[in-house]
């Protein structure tokens, strides 16, 4: 495979005809992925993209000049909300057809630290998932977490037109702009659009680069998911080594969430994209015992009373609240068989109970 640098360096004639050398080669990876990436990379006129996107140009130049998004807000875990920009329908339709053919392009550049907002990576032999992202950094002396704060609003819609004219798709004038209204809004990207989070991991690929290069020169273990940055050493990770790592990220643009630094020795509990890691990737004590208070309660008490306290809700029984409740469990379950394997007796003896959840709520 050849390396994103050798790759960028490529007109989009030449990308094409890589894509399909490999294609003809049959390297590992799907043959479906590898036309996506050729089909993305050859548009090359307003008329093209209107056909790639299925719609005629005047209604996709309406879209473009206004573009309709829901906005609310969700709360955080840790306090505050987030900003939620959704797509109305016809966009997000469009957006998760570029979205689709974008990850499969990105597929084929990925760097091998990049562990989120990854689709169908097991084409090329590997996994993307938080489960690989915290693997890196198990039995570590030192590791750091660092957080980029409003990771999407912090993506200008400028960041974005420079992108699609990069050398990583080489696009038109034309056709950079109308990929930028059709993905940005108010000037930013979105959270709540289906193209965010694979147009975030192109904008990262340089910082991806420099943050590889320089734990590579300094001695570190590198992963991003998504916004969540670790950095792990079999030595001290000294405090002139945080402040240039941190100086290299401003450098890119992104902003530091001050609260969420940790530096972990190995001494203590370290964790990783929620993950404990000291000896091996495994789920936090603290979720086991969560999902066996929620069984319990389930068993003990039926899934009205077991709703309520888990959501902590003083009102009448509602069918929204245990549809809620039966999908969270569900979740930290599935999540746990996920990290241990789906042979670990703890996962084993979770699912086996939760088995039973559904005669529960016929009974209720």
């Amino acid at each position: 495979m050849q390396r994103i640098a050798e790759i960028i360096r490529y007109s989009r004639e030449n990308k094409i005809a890589l894509l399909s050398h490999i294609n003809h080669n049959n390297m590992q990876g799907s043959h479906k992925h590898i036309f996506n990436a050729r089909v993305l990379l050859s548009i090359e006129s307003p008329a093209e993209l209107c056909r790639f996107l299925e719609m005629p140009m005047a209604d996709l130049e309406a879209i473009m000049n206004v573009p309709e998004y829901r906005h609310y807000t969700v709360s955080k875990k840790r306090g505050g909300t987030r900003s939620i920009y959704a797509p109305e329908k016809q966009l997000k339709k469009i957006q998760k057809r570029l979205n689709y053919f974008m990850q499969a392009w990105y597929l084929w550049i990925k760097p091998n630290e990049v562990h989120g907002f990854v689709i169908n990576p097991h084409y090329l032999g590997s996994h993307c998932n938080i489960a690989a992202n915290a693997a890196v950094h198990t039995g570590k002396k030192h590791i750091l977490n660092i957080d980029l704060k409003d990771f999407f609003e912090n993506i200008s819609a400028k960041s974005v037109k420079k992108l699609f004219a990069s050398p990583y798709f080489n696009y038109c004038e034309q056709i950079a702009v109308a990929l930028t209204l059709l993905t940005t809004c108010e000037a930013k990207l979105p959270a709540g659009a289906p193209t965010s989070p694979v147009i975030s991991n192109f904008i990262c690929l340089t910082l991806d680069a420099q943050l590889r290069t320089f734990c590579g020169e300094n001695g570190l273990q590198y992963t991003r998911y998504a916004d969540d940055l670790t950095f792990s050493s079999d030595h001290i990770i000294s405090y002139d080594t945080v402040l240039d790592i941190i100086l290299l990220i401003k450098n890119n643009g992104f902003r530091i969430n001050v609260k969420k630094l940790r530096l972990q020795a190995s001494g203590r509990k370290q964790t990783v994209t929620g993950l404990t890691v000291n000896e091996k990737v495994n789920v936090d004590r603290k979720l086991l015992r969560k999902i066996r208070a929620m069984l319990h309660d389930l068993q003990t008490n039926g899934i009205d009373e077991a709703s309520r306290r888990h959501f902590m809700k003083n009102e009448e029984f509602s069918s929204g609240m245990k549809n809620r409740f039966i999908s969270r469990l569900g979740g930290y379950i599935s999540f746990v068989g996920q990290v241990r394997g789906k042979d670990d007796p703890v996962y084993r003896k979770f699912f086996e109970q939760s088995s039973l959840v559904p005669i529960w709520i016929r009974g209720s």
